[in-house]
C-alpha cells in the first residue's frame, strides 16, 4: 500500500478533475513539509486533513480497529484560497527537497493541488486533504 494525500471537494465542480497524486507529498518525512511551512508563516498542509467520519469509522471496523469511544470529529472544510496559500509557499521552497531527491515529484503535486485549489476558489467550494492508504 502507498500513502496518498488527495483533495476532497465539498460538492463536486463541473469540468473540474480533483485527482492530486498525492503520493510524493505523503512520503515527503522527518517533518520537512510542517518546518517550511512554519518557516514560511503559512499553515501547515497537514491542518486541512479532515475525514468523513462515517469513511472513518468503516476503515478502522475493516481494519479490525477499536473505534474510538468519543466517535470521530465530523468533517471540516477549508477555503481555497487558505490552500492556495499554502500551497504556493511550499511551492516557493521545494527547492529545499532536492537533497532528498523528491523535489521534481513533489512539484508536480503542489502544482496539481494549486490547479485544483484554483478551480474549488473560482467555483466558490471548499475542500480538505484526505488521506488514501
Amino acid at each position: 500500500m502507498s500513502v496518498a494525500y488527495y483533495i476532497v471537494p465539498e460538492r463536486p465542480v463541473p469540468d473540474l478533475d480533483c485527482f492530486v497524486d498525492g503520493k510524493a507529498l505523503a512520503h515527503v518525512r522527518d517533518g520537512v513539509i510542517e518546518r517550511l511551512c512554519r518557516e514560511s508563516r503559512v499553515r501547515p498542509l497537514e491542518d486541512f486533513q479532515s475525514e468523513n467520519p462515517e469513511d472513518a469509522a468503516a476503515f478502522f471496523e475493516d481494519a479490525g480497529i477499536d473505534l474510538p469511544s468519543d466517535g470521530f470529529p465530523p468533517e471540516q472544510w477549508f477555503a481555497a484560497a487558505d490552500g492556495l496559500e499554502t500551497v504556493r509557499a511550499l511551492l516557493a521552497r521545494v527547492s529545499e527537497l532536492a537533497a532528498k531527491g523528491k523535489s521534481a515529484a513533489v512539484t508536480d503535486d503542489l502544482r496539481h493541488y494549486e490547479e485544483v485549489l484554483v478551480g474549488l476558489e473560482r467555483a466558490g467550494v471548499r475542500w480538505h486533504l484526505a488521506v488514501d492508504f
